[in-house]
């Protein structure tokens, strides 16, 4: 009993730890996008002169959402059984439970996950070419859009997965009075969580661009899709090859391919 609390704390310390890191990879791309902003003439947006302060703020709002998120996914959606198993793993002293990084399935995420954005970025540029979309200011570097793939696959699928999703599921769950979550009671969390994580894009792609039928349309199921992959393999690989996942993603999409700075 006390080595299972013991390797808990030690899983609950690890992921508020990548999530503090997350959340400090963000910061060169938020300040980027501000002087981008206020190169465009944008007068509301202010860029700290401290960069110290910057990152002593971000590092505490990290440390404080991160533990909120991993009490909520850990221990207050339990019941769902989802989690950080290859994080556990490390921890655990039995051989069964271990779990060699670089295995078939971490592979095998990842190349679902080259696929897709592959794909995406197909769609990406048929879409684009029978329906142009007029930039308001111009994007950040390859540079800032590789820093803050790293960012956004830590901090949105902890967020989203281990957080929101398993939230979901444990309280659908929970009125259902199921021990373990039925696959249709997975799904639904899926895609419930799929949704909130397009709309939480929203706001970035009106950083961008003007928010019309074209762009929010593409915004919504680029993300549902996106995010049902990255629910998935957090389903049935756990929290660490989501986030393996949806680094690699980004940096397929936003880095090699590049589709908003063409």
């Amino acid at each position: 009993m006390k080595t299972n609390k013991y390797m808990s704390i030690k899983t609950a310390s690890v992921i508020v730890a990548l999530f503090i890191i997350g959340t400090l990879l963000n910061i060169p791309f938020s300040r980027e996008l501000k002087r981008l902003k206020i190169e465009a003439g944008d007068t509301r947006v202010k860029l700290s002169d401290s960069i110290t302060t910057e990152i002593v703020q971000t590092g505490i709002y990290g440390l404080i959402l991160g533990a909120i998120l991993v009490f909520v996914g850990l221990w207050l959606s339990r019941n769902a059984k989802l989690g950080a198993p290859v994080v556990e793993s490390f921890f655990s002293n039995s051989e069964k439970t271990k779990h060699p990084f670089f295995s078939k399935k971490l592979l095998y995420s990842i190349g679902l996950s080259v696929g897709l954005a592959l794909v995406i970025l197909f769609i990406h540029k048929l879409v684009r070419a029978h329906y142009p979309v007029t930039s308001i200011i111009e994007r950040p570097s390859k540079l800032f859009y590789a820093i803050v793939s790293f960012s956004a696959g830590i901090t949105e699928e902890i967020m989203f997965r281990l957080g929101l999703m398993s939230l979901i599921i444990a309280i659908i769950q929970f009125f259902k009075r199921e021990s373990k979550p039925s696959t249709s009671v997975v799904w639904v969390g899926i895609i419930i969580t799929a949704i909130c994580f397009g709309l939480m894009h929203l706001p970035l792609s009106k950083n961008f661009s003007n928010l019309t039928l074209v762009t929010v349309s593409a915004t919504m199921v680029g993300n549902l899709i996106t995010g049902s992959f990255f629910g998935w393999v957090y389903w049935k690989r756990g929290l660490l090859m989501a986030i393996t996942a949806h680094i690699i993603w980004d940096l397929v999409f936003h880095v090699i391919g590049s589709p908003y700075l063409q």
